[in-house]
């Protein structure tokens, strides 16, 4: 099998993580896409929405997109989200699966400052995506390992490779979402219906109310 993972904290899962996820699974002929939720994100600082909704709302987004799949191995695993951590666990359970790691460029070209970085490549290939508005600084080590590992296309056969994939994405991001719920204005084309309606009837990112897990 050839499984793409997509990793996030979904806060909330918006259409450009789905659009991103399909579009590489279709490109790739992937036979699924997992959507690898974080626990507690090593690179963020600050405090995400309680998982359980976190969760839900991701597991709402998959069940309505075929080939998407909600997988909750960070989660289970507890404490912090290291990506070498994961697939190592997914490595585990699926030793005859090519595994392929989606990432935006601005996120990858930061690789060395991941938890144990040098060894990830032995576990995965790296599909690397263009983000509208963002713009990668690369360092002249993570040049080098761009350059010693790029590939044009991707030999399914192995892991250790990069591949840049420039496909038109979706211009959106779960800060701004977040923002606009905050201050009552609409969200209609950014998230889906079923995700809309779990954020009203669980009172998420409004400010006159507060989860009940929030308050444990």
């Amino acid at each position: 099998m050839l499984i793409g993972l997509f990793g996030g904290t979904f806060d909330p899962v918006h259409y450009g993580h789905v659009n991103a996820a399909t579009a590489v699974k279709q490109f790739f002929s992937l036979d699924e896409v997992r959507m690898v939720m974080n626990s507690q994100p090593a690179h963020k600082a600050s405090q995400s929405t309680p998982i359980k909704y976190r969760w839900e709302m991701l597991c709402l987004a998959c069940a309505a997109t075929q080939g998407l799949v909600a997988d909750d191995t960070e989660l289970r695993r507890g404490g912090r989200s290291f990506t070498f951590d994961t697939l190592q666990d997914l490595r585990q359970q699926n030793p005859d699966t090519v595994l392929c790691w989606i990432v935006g460029e601005d996120a990858f070209a930061t690789l060395p400052t991941w938890y144990r970085w040098r060894e990830i490549l032995s576990y995965c290939n790296f599909i690397v995506l263009n983000r509208p508005g963002q713009t990668a600084q690369w360092t002249a080590e993570m040049a080098a390992l761009r350059d010693a590992h790029e590939c044009n296309q991707l030999d399914v056969s192995r892991s250790g490779q990069i591949v840049k994939l420039k496909l038109p994405m979706l211009e959106m991001s779960s800060t701004d979402i977040r923002r606009r719920l905050v201050n009552g204005e609409p969200v209609q084309g950014l998230i889906s219906p079923d995700v809309a309606d779990y954020i009203r009837d669980n009172g998420l990112y409004d400010k006159h109310s507060t989860p009940q897990e929030a308050l444990a």
